[in-house]
């Protein structure tokens, strides 16, 4: 069997490398834009469905199953896992959602959920409210707000 040449090594190398930086690039994103969901401590529900998540956040759906109101509530903009979520979940670019919330309130329809200029905003708002949604980055602590999966 013939040895490898200098080419045939340096080939291998910048494949390897490329290979490593491209997976360690994709792990660091995955990583650092998750999301977990959290409710008032006094709500019942353990789950959610992903499209009563996307319903409660564009404003489509406004009670809970026990009758009270719906209140999201968003982070601000500069947080990457909010672009996360409203990737994931609204399934809308950042750019796609401001038009639709721009048509909302143009046609009297809506007006989008507040925003809450830190994770910390949001969990004291879920807390201080008992139809209240957020949704946190997975480091975040979540306080006394309750985290419920989505199915």
């Amino acid at each position: 069997m013939p040895r490898p040449g200098i080419r045939d090594l340096v080939l291998i190398a910048t494949l390897v490398w490329l290979g490593l930086g491209f997976g360690l690039k994709l792990g660091a994103a995955a990583g650092s834009d998750d999301y977990k969901i959290i409710v008032h401590p006094g709500n019942p529900i353990a789950e959610l469905d992903r499209q009563f998540l996307r319903e409660a956040y564009l404003r489509k759906a406004s009670d809970w199953d026990g009758g009270a109101e719906i209140r999201p509530i968003d982070l601000a903009s500069r947080f990457p896992v909010r672009e996360r979520f409203v990737q994931d979940v609204l399934n809308k670019t950042p750019s796609q959602l401001k038009n639709y919330w721009n048509q909302q309130i143009f046609s009297g329809k809506g007006t989008p959920p507040p925003e809450a200029a830190s994770p910390d905003a949001v969990v004291a708002y879920v807390l201080a409210n008992p139809g209240a949604i957020g949704y946190l980055p997975l480091d975040a602590d979540a306080g006394g707000a309750k985290l419920i999966r989505i199915k």
